[in-house]
């Protein structure tokens, strides 16, 4: 049985933490004048009704704005949370994510790619972790989606080692303008993480993509 972990970092809210902490000083130092204002005044010249008045206003006006802040904040978290249990449901599910990470798993890896644009010639180039090229090969110049799949071998001859590897696709036009190409695997969803607020899926091949490279799910 294959246990499936779950990793939560999240970074220190001193930034919020911060201006919660000044809105509730500002608050309370504003209380503290006021209440010195109305024990001090000279009973012969009291405070001018509208200027209490006003101040009150100012009072109550920071009053509303820190409990602006502790709504935004609850609702803030509850979307949050919301949003990681969607993420959650990703997790062993098959999924088409948008990386250039290739597995090679018992001698055989597969990735789609697509080119943008009527191209003259496409090389593949496989790249071990170091970045350099292991093996080279002709794409299909043809529109549309196309499979590329590797055997293992390097351009020597030799047996790569499984593991994971990256995929340049290098397309060009017939006036050798290069063209954009985008590859797509398909894998299965292994952990879900969040760092520093942002969702990551790291697949069972390898690769780590973010939430807005998942393409489609089955």
């Amino acid at each position: 049985m294959t246990t499936t972990t779950v990793t939560t970092t999240t970074a220190p809210r001193t930034e919020t933490a911060t201006g919660d902490k000044k809105a509730t000083v500002d608050y309370e130092a504003f209380l503290k004048l006021l209440t010195a204002q109305l024990r001090n005044q000279d009973p012969l010249s009291p405070m001018d009704a509208s200027q209490f008045m006003a101040q009150l206003a100012q009072l109550s006006t920071v009053e509303q704005g820190v409990k602006t802040n502790d709504t935004l904040k609850q609702v803030l978290e509850t979307l949050k949370n919301s949003g990681m249990r969607m993420d959650m449901a990703y997790l062993g599910r098959t999924v088409e994510a948008a990386t250039d990470t290739l597995s090679l798993s018992g001698g055989k890896a597969t990735m789609a790619y697509a080119v943008e644009g009527n191209a003259a010639s496409v090389k593949i180039d496989v790249l071990d972790s170091a970045g350099r090229t292991v093996h080279t090969t002709a794409g299909s110049p043809q529109a549309g989606r196309q499979v590329f799949t590797w055997d293992g071998r390097r351009s020597d001859g030799t047996t790569a080692a499984d593991g994971t590897y990256h995929v340049r696709v290098t397309a060009k036009d017939k006036a050798g303008t290069a063209l954009k190409a985008a590859t797509v695997v398909t894998d299965t969803v292994k952990e879900v993480r969040t760092v520093d607020g942002a969702t990551q899926f790291l697949l069972k091949g390898g690769a780590t993509v973010r939430a807005e490279d998942i393409l489609s799910a089955s």
